[in-house]
C-alpha cells in the first residue's frame, strides 16, 4: 500500500491580502467571483495551496508518507514569511489522505458483494464501493483498491491493513 495523496491545513496567524499576493505570485491564480481563496501551485514545493483572506491555509498533492504533507504546507508558509507575511503557523492538522494498493489477483465481486454494507453497480461505476468506520473503499475489479478518508496512523494500522488482509480472500 502506498499514500498517493494527503491534505493538510492551518492557521497563518495574519490576515493575506489575496489581491495582492496574486500579483507577485506567478504561479498563483485568484478569482473572487468563481472561488473565494487563492490558488497556488509552486513549482519547486509541489501540490496546491490554497489559502484563504482570513490566513487559513489548505495543502495537498502527492506524497509518499503524512510527514511529506506536513512539510509541504511549512514550505509554501516558508515561502510566505519570505514574501513579508508575519506568519506564526498554528493549528496544523491533516485534513485527509488517500492511498492505492494492488491485490494479489481480480477480486470475486460476487462474494463481496454479498457481505453486508457492500455496493456494486456496474452501470453508475464498476468497483465495489463499501465503508469501513469512516474510510471509503473503492475495489476495482483487477485487484486495484482506493482508499480515502484516513485521518490518523491509527486509521492505517486499525482498519486499512486488516481490511486489506480479509480482502486477499477475495481474490481469484
Amino acid at each position: 500500500m502506498r499514500i498517493t495523496n494527503v491534505v493538510y491545513g492551518a492557521s497563518l496567524g495574519c490576515p493575506i491580502d489575496l489581491r495582492q499576493l496574486s500579483n507577485r505570485l506567478a504561479d498563483s491564480k485568484y478569482n473572487p467571483s468563481r472561488f473565494s481563496g487563492l490558488v497556488w501551485h509552486h513549482g519547486s514545493i509541489r501540490g496546491c495551496c490554497l489559502l484563504f483572506r482570513n490566513g487559513k491555509i489548505i495543502c495537498n498533492g502527492a506524497a509518499a508518507s503524512f510527514k511529506d504533507g506536513e512539510c509541504r504546507l511549512r514550505r509554501y508558509a516558508r515561502k510566505l514569511r519570505r514574501l513579508g507575511y508575519e506568519i506564526r503557523l498554528s493549528d496544523v492538522k491533516l485534513i485527509t489522505a488517500s492511498a492505492c494498493h494492488a491485490l494479489s489477483g481480480s477480486i470475486d465481486w460476487t462474494a463481496l458483494c454479498s457481505e453486508s454494507g457492500s455496493s456494486y453497480e456496474p452501470e453508475i461505476f464498476p468497483t465495489v464501493m463499501f465503508k469501513k468506520e469512516t474510510l471509503h473503499f473503492s475495489c476495482h475489479l483487477n485487484g486495484k483498491l482506493l482508499i480515502t478518508g484516513i485521518k490518523t496512523t491509527e486509521d492505517l494500522e486499525d482498519v486499512v491493513y486488516p481490511t486489506l488482509i480479509e480482502l486477499e480472500l477475495y481474490t481469484a
